[in-house]
């Protein structure tokens, strides 16, 4: 069984979830962690989570769903993504439990990114405007196909892409797009 009572409730309101707890890795606790690096669309989720003291876990599948706060103990880069030891979780059973949680960080401690870089956690949920000034939507999300990335809002997709995107501008929560809202049809 995993522990119920929390020093903190709840995690910090700017959470962001940097991966994805997958099988136990031994009987001591330890499990594999397959980073999210679409959350970031930057490649340093591995570094973020292996400097990091603590993190919160969100247990989804629990019923109710509900949060882990622990201090890391061990988290290191193996074959098939990263080895992660909570100190609040000590056996295997424990381990299975948060198969499929996620574990994440505060915003706050995320290095900022550069001029021409944004976190994908900062494009969530900004306003879409074309070039006729037209409002698109917000961002729900944001995929990858191998080839680029795409902006998802509730009318369609757009392609993360010089050709496309004009501007973003996350302080602003605003991203203008060379778009025509008649391609999506």
């Amino acid at each position: 069984m995993l522990p119920r009572k929390q020093p903190n409730a709840l995690p910090p309101p700017d959470w962001v979830a940097l991966g994805e707890i997958g099988a136990p890795i031994g009987l001591s606790g330890a499990v594999r962690l397959h980073t999210l690096k679409s959350v970031t669309g930057l490649p340093i989720d591995d570094t973020l989570l292996m400097q990091s003291s603590d993190c919160w876990v969100y247990i989804a599948q629990s019923k109710p769903a509900r949060w882990l706060y622990s201090e890391i103990q061990e988290c290191s880069v193996q074959t098939r993504g990263l080895k992660l030891r909570l100190q609040e979780v000590q056996t295997r059973d424990q381990a299975e439990q948060l198969r499929g949680a996620q574990v994440g960080l505060s915003r706050s401690v995320f290095p900022e990114p550069s001029e021409d870089e944004a976190y994908w956690a900062d494009l969530l949920g900004c306003t879409v405007l074309n070039r006729q000034g037209s409002r698109l939507g917000e961002v729900q999300s944001l995929q990858t196909n191998g080839a680029h990335d795409w902006l998802v809002l509730e009318a369609g997709m757009i392609p993360f892409v010089a050709q496309y995107i004009d501007q973003v501008d996350t302080q602003a929560r605003r991203i203008d797009v060379d778009w025509d809202p008649e391609w999506w049809q």
